[in-house]
């Protein structure tokens, strides 16, 4: 495992979550502070974590660095576009914020969303390998 930021990504909260999934990758990010969230996550996690009344780790993902997402929708358009040319047509604007932050801020994306790794070359973000 390297030393770089990693922004882990909605999905990779949610498995975390249900099946306690990808837990020892998580903590062991937190505990060398270099997992980092931003508002795009929060928003896809925060309304269950509500409904469910878990205020508990709502406080504690809000503790995490949180990175500043600016939306380029230029840039935006440009990354849809190349996805839509690599035929994959499967990828949302959230996803594509994340990896725009991503970009901007030069951090790692943990994800196991097969779109957004698929298009992590043409869209300049790195990929965070927990192996």
């Amino acid at each position: 495992m390297s030393n770089a930021t990693v922004l882990a990504d909605t999905n990779i909260w949610i498995s975390y979550f249900r099946a306690n999934e990808y837990s020892d990758t998580l903590v062991e990010l937190f505990e060398s502070d270099r997992l980092v969230i931003n508002d795009v996550i929060l928003a896809e996690l925060i309304p269950a974590l509500n409904l469910s009344k878990n205020q508990k780790t709502i406080s504690h993902l809000r503790k995490l660095k949180r990175l500043p997402v600016f939306v380029n929708w230029e840039g935006i358009i440009e990354a849809q576009t190349k996805c839509l040319s690599k035929g994959i047509n499967g990828i949302g604007l959230p996803d594509l914020m994340i990896a725009q932050s991503a970009v901007e801020c030069s951090v790692s994306i943990f994800t196991n969303d097969k779109n957004l790794r698929n298009s992590s070359d043409f869209l300049n973000f790195k990929l965070f390998d927990p192996q």
